[in-house]
């Protein structure tokens, strides 16, 4: 029948009608965003503020646009130096993969959407600019200390006894 589907579309137009507006007013009311959206790509940082890149450059040869650069120089007794590590906002599709793939979570997408400028310069920026990277021992460090705190917190449970093991249930045993 070929009124039905006539009907069907009268009934969701009247229905789009009678509610309520569904826009936002941009500029003076803002959406609460998920927490899994990506965004910008942002340093992380230790609580003393040092930063916690170590310079590997695993985010570096993970992201598929190449618009991450990392200038290290490496000093005689091997400790790394982040001369300039720059990100192009303009250019990144916001993937992700190059948190993904820090293996010392020195890096995280963050909630900042409003990226838009007025001048294309402002489209490329420093991440991090003349500072020592961190090394790897002092994450391992961290990770240690925090998994002694968590320990140090959990309740400790009482051990079970063996004589509470089930036994199981056979067959007949005649």
């Amino acid at each position: 029948m070929w009124g039905a589907g006539l009907i069907n579309g009268l009934r969701i137009t009247m229905r789009n009608m009678l509610r309520g507006p569904i826009t936002v007013m941009y500029p003076y009311e803002k959406l609460e965003l998920p927490e899994r959206s990506r965004w910008a790509v942002r340093s992380k940082y230790f609580e003393d503020g040092d930063p916690r890149c170590t310079a590997c450059m695993a985010c570096v040869r993970s992201c598929p646009d190449h618009i991450l650069d990392l200038e290290v120089t490496t000093a005689e007794d091997k400790s790394k130096h982040i001369d300039r590590f720059s990100y192009e906002v303009g250019a990144c599709m916001m993937c992700g993969l190059c948190v993904e793939t820090c293996p010392f979570d020195a890096i995280e997408m963050s909630h900042d959407y409003e990226l838009a400028v007025t001048d294309a310069p402002l489209l490329s920026e420093d991440l991090l600019a003349d500072v020592d990277a961190a090394s790897a021992k002092r994450h391992r460090e961290l990770k240690a200390a925090a998994q002694a705190a968590a320990e140090a917190a959990a309740p400790s449970a009482a051990p079970v006894a063996d004589d509470a093991a089930p036994t199981e249930k056979g067959g007949d045993d005649a």
